[in-house]
């Protein structure tokens, strides 16, 4: 999958990559009971075995296959606005939105 992301969110990942020496982790997670649905996050995280590792501007992106999966589109944009927060934007459809990077356990 090619990931690309906004210069808005290169320069907010940057600033917040300097707190974090970990990789940013986008991730997908099957959630619900009869309706299920995918909820989207973005965790600062260590590479895992079979990850897709991308860097774009020094930040380093992680992408686990399940995920890839669920996102469904074989490009991905991620950006980002103040007041909504990080989006991740595939050609088809806006997949995410109001997203804010944090500590994967925390």
């Amino acid at each position: 999958m090619k990931m690309t992301a906004t210069e808005a969110a290169l320069i907010r990942l940057e600033q917040e990559a300097s707190e974090h020496a970990q990789a940013l982790r986008i991730n997908g997670e099957l959630v619900g009971g009869c309706g299920m649905n995918v909820e989207y996050g973005l965790f600062w995280d260590d590479p895992a075995p079979g990850d897709m590792i991308t860097e774009l501007g020094g930040i380093v992106l992680l992408l686990d296959a399940e995920t890839a999966g669920y996102i469904g589109s074989d490009s991905l944009l991620i950006d980002y606005r103040d007041q909504q927060g990080y989006r991740l934007v595939s050609p088809e459809q806006i997949i995410a939105y109001g997203l804010r990077t944090k500590e994967r356990w925390a």
